[in-house]
């Protein structure tokens, strides 16, 4: 990653989508829902084959040479699930970001997860979302959970909200670790992410510090974003040598949009990549190349796609996604 803050966006970026193509999804327990999550794949420590994760608040592993040649799960069951009752991921952990720090030469994976917490004070029924933080040093065989590292206190009555990152990625030229959930931008510059190491942005800096005391904390959206962002999931793209998001609108499920961005922090104007017609409905999207952080000229749309061409709730779509660039 060689941009900075400075360098001018490419005149024009163009993509090209080819046809959809139904992701053969092995089976495993989240096998109705394909995935209830964007989620991480990339190489294994030897480069020779490659490991995803499917999704829905536990999460199990498989390798194969592409997305759609995944083989059976792999242990057999959860790699990564819910803590205790009560605590911010006591129901729920949904893996969908990871990826080798690529300074750290011990072989980690960091990957982060969406949390959820359905227990209040009160008693009945809510959601609280937050960010965790887990390791792993044997590709993701198993995993070591490190803490909370984005959220903000739950209230005792119960609600739905909370505040959590959808994506997150490292930043090699800053040293630091960027993410970012509903147009609201975090950072760590620790090596390892650790919790209480990230600030979220609030005043053209990252300044406030997560998880926050406060049940109001100061922040904003990254220059370029909106709040009105569901979901969104960045991929550093070497062809272009920008970040690329893509991202939903908060109620919007028939359209995906994308956006560049040289230093993860300053994005250009979004433009709608694609929309569906109403008979279907998508959600998750994201970009997977050599991996779901990074992707080069050609590389794969994925997202999740109902009604089903099968017996499941949902399918896993693919579509081989093409970036050219023209001006100067």
């Amino acid at each position: 990653m060689t941009a900075s803050a400075s360098d001018p966006a490419p005149a024009v970026i163009a993509t090209t989508l080819g046809t959809p193509q139904v992701v053969p999804v092995p089976s495993n327990p989240v096998n109705w829902y394909a995935n209830d999550s964007t989620f991480p794949y990339l190489p294994n420590a030897q480069g020779t084959t490659n490991i995803t994760f499917w999704v829905d608040g536990a999460n199990y592993r498989s390798t194969g040479q592409s997305l759609d040649t995944m083989g059976p799960i792999n242990p057999t069951k959860a790699v990564l699930g819910s803590g205790t009752s009560g605590s911010f991921d006591g129901n729920g952990a949904w893996l969908s970001s990871a990826q080798r720090d690529p300074n750290n030469s011990a072989g980690v994976i960091y990957g982060f997860y969406h949390a959820e917490d359905h227990v209040f004070a009160d008693g009945s029924y809510g959601e609280w979302n937050s960010t965790g933080l887990a390791t792993s040093t044997d590709d993701g065989v198993t995993w070591t959970k490190k803490g909370k590292i984005i959220g903000i206190p739950k209230p005792s009555a119960h609600t739905s909200g909370g505040v959590e990152a959808n994506s997150v990625i490292y930043d090699k030229v800053n040293k630091r670790w960027l993410a970012i959930g509903h147009g609201v931008g975090f950072a760590s510059t620790d090596p390892n992410a650790a919790p209480g190491t990230w600030k979220g942005w609030n005043q053209g800096t990252f300044s406030t510090p997560m998880p926050a005391a406060s049940a109001s904390p100061k922040l904003q959206a990254l220059p370029g974003l909106s709040t009105n962002m569901a979901t969104n999931s960045i991929t550093w793209n070497t062809y272009l040598n920008r970040y690329v998001m893509v991202w939903q609108a908060w109620g919007d499920t028939t359209g995906v949009h994308i956006t560049t961005s040289a230093d993860g922090v300053h994005w250009d104007p979004s433009k709608v990549l694609f929309g569906t017609d109403s008979s279907k409905q998508i959600n998750y999207a994201q970009i997977i190349g050599v991996s779901s952080s990074q992707s080069g000229q050609d590389a794969m749309l994925v997202y999740e796609q109902w009604p089903p061409t099968t017996g499941r709730n949902r399918d896993m779509i693919e579509r081989p996604i093409h970036f050219s660039t023209t001006g100067s």
